[in-house]
């Protein structure tokens, strides 16, 4: 028998003991999100400085060679617009380590991607500079953005295998990673000398042939003279574009199962002779000439990307 109802108080005192337990295991569980989310703010505005700092110093390097009295570089033209940077496939890869690194609390950050003529939902084209919508008629664009902190858009070499449009709390960062993994059959034509080149992607060149057939030099002397000179010369290019026909195709048939596209670079009257060797897309390039002693500079340049910061 309970006269003064101690067993009621000791339920009551078990009740606000579990109670106690619960609250103090939802408070350190708060405190522990809390922390997260602090360690989260800080690995974002850490790697968000360092980006800025790389894209400050990129911009400092482009306004320096901008005023160096030299001829810009053809493929490069359009690299002039102010804040357009081309990144190397090694500096693309420092700047997605940064990017990988970074996430959010929140699903704040988008990650968009379009093909060549495709346009982003997300952001107003008339910011864009002129000759980046250009090159994106031709190879696609991505947008990556994290909310109130910084807007990269970015031109890829190649374009991009579909189209996506996501909101998380990290960027997708994979359609760009296979950019560079994308093996590729390269063309570079230009006559008397032209350059066939089969890369598994940024970092490997899988083989390349020089094909060189004699082509006369251009002519500055007037009259019947040169206009026979550059029909002779004409029909040395014709032979060039022949040969360099016959071993495109070969590599070509060879290397179809293993490449994913041709991109071809050069001169429009060789180029012509090519059209009908292949079975895969084939993309533009705007890349320099060729160097056969130096065949990685043209791997590098052909997996340079575009990025425009907003």
């Amino acid at each position: 028998m309970d006269l003064f109802g101690k067993k009621r108080y000791q339920e009551r005192i078990a009740e606000l003991e579990r109670m106690l337990q619960d609250l103090t295991r939802e408070r350190e569980e708060l405190e522990h999100a809390l922390q997260k989310r602090e360690e989260r703010l800080k690995r974002i505005t850490s790697a968000y400085q360092e980006a800025r700092r790389a894209l400050k110093e990129a911009e400092l390097r482009l306004r320096e060679a901008s005023e160096r009295p030299s001829k810009a570089h053809p493929s490069e033209e359009h690299s002039e617009a102010p804040g357009v940077e081309r990144l190397s496939p090694r500096a693309m890869k420092r700047l997605l380590r940064r990017l990988d690194d970074i996430e959010s609390a929140e699903e704040v950050i988008l990650s968009e991607y379009r093909k060549p003529g495709g346009n982003l939902e997300s952001m107003p084209e008339a910011i864009l500079p002129r000759s980046l919508k250009a090159l994106a008629s031709e190879r696609g664009i991505s947008l990556l953005s994290l909310q109130d902190v910084f807007t990269l858009v970015i031109v890829p070499p190649l374009p991009f295998g579909s189209e996506s449009m996501t909101r998380g709390r990290r960027f997708d960062l994979a359609p760009i990673q296979e950019i560079m993994e994308t093996p590729v059959l390269l063309v570079s034509a230009h006559a008397g000398e032209s350059m066939i080149m089969v890369s598994l992607g940024a970092d490997h060149i899988e083989t390349f042939e020089i094909v060189k057939t004699p082509v006369k030099e251009k002519h500055s002397k007037g009259g019947w003279s040169q206009r026979r000179f550059e029909r002779l010369r004409e029909e040395d290019i014709r032979r060039h574009g022949e040969h360099l026909r016959e071993r495109v195709e070969k590599a070509a048939e060879r290397y179809a199962p293993l490449v994913r596209c041709v991109t071809v670079s050069g001169e429009p009257e060789l180029i012509s002779c090519l059209n009908q060797c292949f079975s895969l897309p084939v993309i533009r390039a705007r890349l320099g000439r060729h160097d056969e002693r130096n065949p990685e500079r043209t791997l590098e340049e052909l997996y340079t990307y575009t990025l425009f910061r907003m």
